[in-house]
């Protein structure tokens, strides 16, 4: 079921809006014309909640900001 690809979707710690722009953007990739829209989706749903992907890739650290000079208002 639907349902059950979602949680194991989301149990690969992401959040629902990531979820949903990955599952969009994995649809709109893989999608064949005359091809059932929603078989388009149980894919991959079924992709996201099946591979392991690693936090460090999802979500890169991002680095330190360099300190910037202020200058003064005219």
């Amino acid at each position: 079921m639907r349902s059950d690809q979602i949680h194991r979707a989301l149990a690969q710690g992401m959040n629902r809006f990531e979820m949903c722009q990955l599952v969009a953007k994995g649809v709109k990739a893989t999608h064949k014309t005359g091809g059932r829209f929603e078989d388009t989706i149980n894919d991959a749903l079924q992709f996201l909640g099946t591979h392991k992907s690693d936090k460090m890739v999802m979500h890169p650290a991002s680095k330190v900001p360099a300190e910037k000079s202020l200058k003064p208002a005219a």
